[in-house]
């Protein structure tokens, strides 16, 4: 029987190629997004509907990695909490606000149900690197990836 990962966000930016790579290595993937018809803020329940081995919580849509991460706890599906630097960015604007408020309670959360939390910096072309470039990563998009994919490796291993 193979592993199924859950992935919030699956058809576009990291999601996307954090799928292209679970299946490339094996994995089979159930993707959650607007795009296959999953409302992750007033329904992120819906995610557990399947049978899942992991969840890679991927997709920054309001509070719903928030819910999903407790969700996951509750069903006791190991999750990967997909973070981000905000938490270290000094941010004025509205919006970036709100996304920071909401990865610092995301990774509180992580942390306190011991779940993986996951993050990098900014390519330094973002807008938010301008008032804070020490937040530019020298990541790239491909070892981001391979971080998600070896966490998942780890976790089969210990289902």
């Amino acid at each position: 029987m193979g592993f199924t990962v859950g992935i919030t966000g699956h058809t576009k930016g990291f999601g996307k190629h954090i799928s292209a790579k679970c299946k490339e290595a094996g994995y089979t993937v159930e993707g959650f997004s607007r795009t296959n018809g999953y409302d992750l803020i007033s329904n992120p329940e819906n995610v557990f509907d399947k049978k899942l081995d992991a969840v890679v919580n991927n997709a920054e849509v309001g509070d719903a990695q928030i819910h999903i991460s407790v969700l996951a706890n509750i069903n006791k599906i190991p999750c990967i909490n997909i973070g981000s630097d905000i938490t270290e960015a000094d941010v004025t604007n509205k919006e970036y606000i709100i996304k920071k408020q909401n990865k610092l309670a995301l990774r509180n959360i992580s942390n306190k149900l011991k779940q993986k939390y996951l993050t990098w910096g900014f390519l330094k072309d973002h807008e938010i690197t301008k008032d804070n470039p020490n937040l530019i990563t020298e990541t790239t998009l491909e070892e981001a990836v391979q971080e998600v994919i070896n966490e998942l490796a780890s976790l089969q291993y210990n289902v």
